[in-house]
């Protein structure tokens, strides 16, 4: 019997809700979406269970497809048992996933949560059973994509496209031209119930995926700009073979729209001509962190260090209510081989924190406002290289990198090689920092990479905070409008040295772009990862995650 957890009542095994109170008695996570697949022409019946123990029951009658399927839901009475598929250790044997699974175990699909997520599969004499992560109730992606604007169409474009890539090398492009099988998760991104294989005489081209566009543009509310649906069109009948030149397109567009627009989709709207118009209410901004350092394999001491500062203000009137929240992330690497590269990134860190968090007003501060603070943190370290009458490699010095956030605007501050990355799902990982050393120096001046990173000085930094004055340090300072939910990554060279997150960002990252995901956890793999393949230096990850979400007063 089934005890009912809000009225208590005693319920049949089986009940999907209570008799007395209609609470539903199915925990959401043991459910899943059941594909029974035929092996060669049998044909297909569903029992009440799809497996001889009578661990997973069939929630519904299911339906059949196309492909002699039949596809339904199904409730694992045994959740906490590991799946078939696994062996005593939980991982997965490959050697026993019947060949119709194996796509949902490439590395790129185990690494992507918008593909299909396959939770256990076997195989009897006449079907193949795979249990999928079950999307059945997220939106309909045609439904949304009819009421959203032109920008939020592009992104979910730049997203098809990048997803198209990743189907390609598995030969399931037909996965994004099933309009069923296209949802939104709650961040409102595009992810798949399934995949479906390319037939072996007919394999989906990027035509296809054009008619799959156009549909989708059909039921837009408003007219599609000329442009944009000119391009649609030249997708949908063959004009583009490459998939570069079609992601480039998309990038085209989204850059020059989000050029155009406001710095987001809620700012308020001015109508002074019309005082009973409600304004749009901005969103709310959540924001999320995680930081971590490591001395790393080689070192015997840490000169790494980051600070973190953040506040939320709730603002209510008999008018209005407002909900703000900034956060202000410092990250420093002392320079190795200077004595006293620690107190250096320490000292910085605490000018910064100190300097901002005291003089932040209503709005993220200005970049004179910022360029001062950084100007006091390099006096700091300066003065007490000069008080102690350091010379040479003696001098006490620190990278910087930082970021301030304050509702949907960030600016970012930097001097040195430390770095800063932002993960988006439009757009994936841009790197937004330029490194202060030698090798970029001859790279602007307009030499060849491959040459300019061929000398011995290469990698010495241009820039510091503290060995030298006021004089020789030009912090470079940029702000950004964020108009979707962002992840930042601020990164000591230790983690970022042989293009590790440019390899990895999509397994270490990605994943963590979701607000239910775990900050700590994405901290500590980046840390082991720096550790695997690095290791000379030390290690600090810092992770910000900023999830915008519209009030619903």
């Amino acid at each position: 019997m089934l005890v009912c957890p809000q009225c208590q009542t005693l319920n049949p095994q089986f009940s999907q809700y209570c008799s007395e109170c209609r609470t539903r008695l199915v925990v959401k996570s043991s459910v899943w979406f059941a594909i029974i697949a035929p092996i060669e022409a049998h044909p297909l019946s569903l029992s009440p269970y799809l497996d001889t123990e009578k661990r997973y029951r069939t929630l519904n009658g299911g339906r059949s497809n196309d492909f002699g399927e039949i596809e339904t839901r199904v409730w694992d009475l045994a959740p906490k048992q590991a799946p078939y598929c696994t062996d005593g250790t939980g991982s997965t044997i490959v050697p026993s996933v019947p060949p119709v699974a194996r796509p949902y175990l490439h590395p790129h699909v185990l690494a992507n949560s918008a593909l299909p997520q396959l939770r256990d599969t076997w195989a009897t004499e006449t079907y193949t059973v795979l249990l999928l992560k079950d999307r059945t109730d997220l939106s309909c992606t045609p439904k949304a994509w009819g009421n959203a604007s032109t920008l939020q169409q592009l992104y979910w474009m730049y997203q098809t496209i990048d997803l198209w890539s990743i189907l390609t090398a598995i030969s399931c492009r037909a996965s994004l031209t099933d309009l069923h099988n296209l949802h939104l998760d709650t961040d409102r991104i595009i992810c798949l119930q399934r995949l479906y294989p390319d037939p072996p005489d007919r394999s989906a081209s990027l035509r296809d995926l054009g008619q799959t566009w156009k549909t989708l543009f059909q039921t837009t509310q408003t007219p599609l700009p000329a442009d944009v649906a000119q391009f649609v069109e030249q997708v949908a009948t063959d004009t583009f073979s490459i998939t570069e030149d079609v992601r480039s397109n998309i990038e085209r567009f989204i850059d020059e729209r989000e050029a155009d627009e406001e710095p987001t989709a809620w700012d308020f709207l001015e109508r002074e001509d019309d005082a009973t118009v409600t304004e749009p209410i901005p969103p709310v901004v959540h924001l999320s962190h995680a930081g971590q350092t490591d001395i790393g394999r080689q070192r015997s001491h840490n000169e790494d260090t980051f600070t973190i500062w953040t506040q939320q203000n709730w603002r209510e009137t008999p008018l209005d209510r407002a909900v703000s929240s900034r956060g202000l992330y410092v990250l420093c690497d002392g320079m190795g081989g200077h004595e006293g590269g620690e107190i250096a990134s320490a000292l910085a860190a605490d000018t910064l924190i100190r300097q901002l968090s005291q003089n932040w007003g209503d709005e993220l501060p200005e970049e004179d406002e910022i360029r001062e603070s950084v100007r006091l943190a390099n006096q700091a370290i300066y003065t007490l290289n000069q008080q102690q009458r350091r010379q040479g490699s003696a001098r006490m010095g620190t990278t910087l990198v930082m970021l301030l956030v304050d509702g949907d605007r960030a600016a970012v501050a930097h001097v040195g090689d430390s770095r800063l990355y932002r993960i988006t799902a439009s757009r994936g990982l841009q790197q937004l920092t330029t490194d202060h050393e030698v090798g970029q120096h001859a790279i602007r001046q307009g030499v060849d990479p491959s040459v300019a990173y061929s000398r011995p000085e290469a990698y010495q930094l241009t820039q510091a905070l503290g060995p030298r004055n006021q004089t020789a340090v030009r912090p470079d300072i940029q702000f950004v409008s964020l108009t979707e939910d962002t992840l930042f990554l601020l990164a000591s060279d230790g983690l970022t040295d042989n293009n590790l997150v440019e390899a990895y960002w999509e397994t270490h990252l990605q994943p963590f772009l979701r607000e239910s995901s775990d900050l700590e956890t994405a901290t500590r793999q980046l840390i082991e990862l720096a550790n695997r393949h690095n290791g000379r230096d030390n290690i600090t990850a810092v992770l910000v995650r900023v999830n915008l979400k519209m009030q619903a007063w």
